[in-house]
């Protein structure tokens, strides 16, 4: 997908899974308490780790890599569930505990900024763990996490104002006690709110502080972009590639990689028959990378983007 649809389908459903996370935390019979508070943090955090995650996964899925993105989706929801459930926790006690009203403000945003800075992080913290463990460069998966990060804690300071604005003006219209019996109530304005800000701030911090990225110009899905945040990008026609370009016979299983080394990134060609073209010229070795530059594979054009052209060396 490009970057403009992924920056969408983040807020979209960024909101919605809040929604949803919370009314999974309106089920069990508990009375207003931090714990319930923690309840309903848990399962937005929960629901909006895995949404991200799931919309980061089909930038590049294909179904031979769907144990991988279970697996990545399953981390990032346990992760948003920890950071909304201590988020939740946190932000509840400090508003039930004081009656101060504006502490009691500073409390609740204070605990979705710390829930949405967690819940950003969720997105990279697969392929950093994966990274460490195979022991590749982590520059990459470490820049996409700390963008997260970045993009989730300005979304959860945004998404609490507009919790407690969207609170305090349905709040005043329906009543205090309406949001206990009602579906569509003030808090549910307001976490969808939450989900929205947090989803389209942390799509946004991945695409506008990305370093690296690939766009399709020409050839199979042409359109699609993809943020270069591993060690290495392989392009073909199997299912297992991160960019797959299928019913083009010059394209081999395995074609080409873009590897980074260093501050700079190399396409290397896999000793193709048909061979991997850079700007027209077919490479015979590994080959750096400059902004701008065209990559033919077969009938399939791709376009390399980085954040600075480098200069001649």
């Amino acid at each position: 997908m490009s970057f403009r649809w992924f920056i969408y389908y983040c807020a979209v459903c960024g909101g919605c899974a809040a929604f949803v996370g919370w009314a999974l935390g309106k089920v069990p019979p508990l009375g207003p308490s931090a714990m319930l508070d923690a309840l309903k943090g848990l399962c937005v955090g929960l629901m909006l780790g895995v949404v991200l995650s799931f919309i980061d996964s089909l930038i590049s899925f294909s179904w031979a890599q769907a144990f991988t993105a279970a697996q990545r989706v399953a981390t990032a929801g346990l992760v948003g569930a920890v950071s909304g459930f201590f988020g939740g926790l946190i932000g509840g006690a400090i508003t039930r505990s004081l009656s101060y009203l504006p502490l009691q403000i500073a409390g609740t945003i204070l605990g979705w900024t710390m829930t949405g800075l967690l819940i950003g992080a969720s997105v990279g913290v697969f392929d950093l763990l994966v990274a460490l463990s195979r022991e590749q460069d982590v520059g990459g998966p470490l820049r996409k996490v700390i963008h997260g990060l970045s993009g989730g804690a300005i979304g959860g300071l945004l998404g609490s104002l507009l919790y407690l604005l969207f609170y305090g003006a349905l709040g005043g219209v329906f009543g205090d006690k309406v949001d206990l019996d009602k579906m569509w109530t003030p808090g549910a304005a307001g976490f969808v709110a939450l989900g929205l800000c947090i989803g389209l701030l942390v799509g946004l911090a991945q695409v506008i502080l990305k370093e690296a990225w690939v766009k399709v110009e020409a050839g199979f899905r042409p359109g699609r972009e993809l943020i270069v945040s591993k060690g290495e990008i392989v392009i073909g026609r199997a299912e297992s590639c991160d960019i797959g370009l299928f019913g083009d016979n010059a394209v081999e299983r395995t074609h080409a990689r873009i590897l980074r080394e260093g501050d700079r990134y190399l396409l290397v060609d896999a000793d193709t028959p048909a061979g991997t073209y850079l700007n027209g010229r077919r490479i015979d070795g590994p080959t750096p990378l400059r902004s701008g530059d065209e990559i033919r594979v077969g009938r399939n054009t791709l376009r390399f983007g980085e954040r600075q052209k480098r200069t001649e060396e």
